[in-house]
């Protein structure tokens, strides 16, 4: 038989259960919004070594190439050896022809239409590519940022050569420090993912497209002077599978970008020169790792800076125009991608999701 409960240990229940329930609840908060340590060293180093090398051969304006491609080391967090490589592998593909892509056409001063039907196709494609082989950070946001990104660097004439060395090199060595990672025993297992129907992925791919095409001619049609901040915030909102979820997801890409130049803006009241610009580029990499999938918008403040600051030593001339693109390219894309997104899936439908995205 049970003992007996006292009817004093009884009456005690409630006041316990109201008194920890708090607790319990700010503890979750607190798992919930801490940063990925593990993860965001991984990335951190890859990302902080061949940054550091270039930054000692003075060949700052190669970060930006040298940051994309330690974008493969966010493919990597699969507890399971061999399917982490496939990821990376996967993931690696994905960035590099996107990269590269951009790269070659570089040259050729891509903007408007061009560079609009460019994103179009690489937002498709690794939209279809990642939801078909479940890959995380899902969606489409890495590869079409990395065209649109480096497609629009004032390279000349020529073709960067030690650019796309910096990138491919960056990429494979991120590739290798995710097959040094180490998981604890039971987390080799892995968690097994569920796999997402072919209709919807082709739904969720025209999506993309009809998203991207809409928010880029809007933003040619107001002269967007970098429309690849436009289409990027477009893409930001799908990687949710709701409306309830897109528009969470847009209002933290909107809030995590302003705060992100409001950083931007105070590291530029100091003037730093182009080697602390560099030390800071690779040092905000970590926490954009460590808060991408528990605190979005949180890591895009961490992001956007990275991304404006290695954009600028790419092409010093670009100054203040470049964040008040990014601010208004980033607010017209989320608009854009939530309001036309909710149309096209009026209709209730199977929902589905790929993940944390950029």
């Amino acid at each position: 038989m049970m003992a007996e409960r006292s009817p004093f240990s009884l009456s005690l229940l409630p006041s316990l259960r109201h008194k920890l329930r708090p607790n319990t609840q700010w503890q979750l908060f607190l798992i919930s919004h801490s940063p990925e340590l593990r993860p965001a060293l991984r990335v951190g180093l890859g990302l902080g070594i061949p940054g550091t090398a270039l930054l000692l051969t003075e060949r700052s304006d190669l970060l930006a190439y040298a940051v994309f491609g330690s974008v493969v080391g966010m493919y990597g967090r699969d507890p399971r050896r061999l399917q982490r490589l496939k990821d990376q592998l996967l993931g690696a593909a994905l960035m590099l022809c996107a990269g590269i892509c951009g790269i070659a056409v570089a040259p050729l001063g891509l903007h408007g239409w061009t560079l609009l039907a460019g994103g179009i196709f690489w937002a498709v494609l690794s939209s279809v590519v990642a939801d078909h082989h479940g890959l995380k950070p899902g969606g489409a946001f890495f590869p079409l940022f990395a065209f649109g990104a480096l497609g629009t660097l004032p390279v000349g004439e020529t073709l960067a050569i030690d650019g796309l060395i910096a990138f491919v090199a960056t990429a494979l060595f991120s590739i290798l420090l995710g097959q040094m990672a180490r998981f604890g025993p039971a987390a080799e297992h892995g968690i097994k993912t569920l796999p997402i129907p072919w209709p919807n992925i082709g739904r969720r791919a025209a999506t993309y497209l009809v998203v991207i095409l809409v928010a880029g001619s809007i933003g040619i049609f107001l002269h967007a002077e970098h429309l690849q901040w436009t289409m990027a915030g477009a893409a930001v909102p799908l990687a949710a599978g709701n409306a309830r979820g897109r528009i969470k997801r847009g209002a933290h890409r909107i809030a995590g970008t302003l705060a992100g130049i409001a950083v931007l803006l105070g590291l530029q009241l100091l003037e730093p020169s182009e080697l602390v610009i560099g030390c800071c580029i690779i040092l905000l990499m970590f926490p954009t790792e460590a808060y991408m999938v528990r605190n979005y918008g949180l890591a895009l403040s961490f992001f956007t800076p990275l991304i404006i600051l290695m954009l600028q030593l790419a092409n010093p001339v670009i100054g203040i125009q470049m964040v008040w693109d990014c601010a208004m390219g980033n607010l017209l894309g989320v608009i854009v991608g939530i309001i036309v997104a909710a149309i096209i899936e009026r209709r209730p439908r199977l929902q589905y999701s790929s993940g944390v995205v950029g």
